[in-house]
């Protein structure tokens, strides 16, 4: 009976010590099994890839631009706390189809699409949210904007894409010229762990007044 005694005994010490670390530990066990999942989409269309004017606070017109737009998704099960999207390297294909490094471009964090801040408080299971990656100002109206970079010598009817980092340099490594482009990019969130994702941009350098055109043959984005 000593030992029967001995044996439940260790029994309730066990199963005691088991419900003191389930209540201390219930986080982490239970983002083992429940954590959000990110997965990233991009199309040249809308709702991605939308036509808007940019105007003044005061609802002055000031220059027809297009934006581009990443569908952000949480396919998980639990709801992304902070989630947020980091740009973290971006590259130009040269003529020899090698990729090079654009040193000027500063890795950054993107906007969340329509409200401009860095952390996108809550995205639950099923739900996505749009951050924007840049937009493409109608060039006869770019100086009106403030987006003119010298260093790319570009003419009044090239296009330009200013990425949308939280924070514009002053050096205006952010805007690019006509060609192909990869930016790497990683989302995460408070919660969750980041995944990588390449985004490849292609800006052929002309502006169409229409929407439908200027998505077709003014530039064409997708993840690789």
């Amino acid at each position: 009976m000593n030992l029967w005694g001995t044996v439940a005994d260790w029994f309730v010490v066990l199963g005691t010590l088991i419900l003191a670390a389930t209540a201390v530990f219930q986080e982490t066990i239970r983002g083992w099994f429940y954590h959000p999942r990110f997965q990233v989409s991009i199309k040249t269309e809308p709702p991605d890839c939308v036509a808007v004017p940019v105007t003044l606070t005061d609802g002055t017109f000031v220059a027809d631009s297009v934006y581009l737009r990443l569908w952000v998704e949480n396919i998980g099960n639990a709801t992304a706390k902070n989630a947020e999207v980091y740009a973290k390297e971006l590259r130009r294909k040269r003529a020899d189809d090698t990729w090079e490094r654009i040193d000027v471009f500063p890795p950054m964090n993107l906007k969340w699409a329509n409200i401009g801040i860095i952390y996108f408080p809550n995205i639950p299971p099923g739900m996505g949210k749009h951050c924007d990656v840049g937009h493409i100002v109608d060039p006869a109206r770019r100086d009106r904007l403030r987006e003119n970079a010298p260093r790319l010598a570009l003419i009044n009817q090239q296009t330009s894409l200013a990425f949308d980092l939280m924070v514009a340099p002053n050096h205006r490594g952010h805007i690019i010229g006509p060609g192909e482009y990869q930016l790497d990019i990683l989302v995460a969130a408070e919660n969750a762990r980041p995944i990588k994702e390449t985004i490849a941009i292609d800006l052929p350098g002309a502006w169409y007044a229409d929407e439908a055109i200027m998505l077709r043959d003014g530039v064409g984005v997708t993840i690789v």
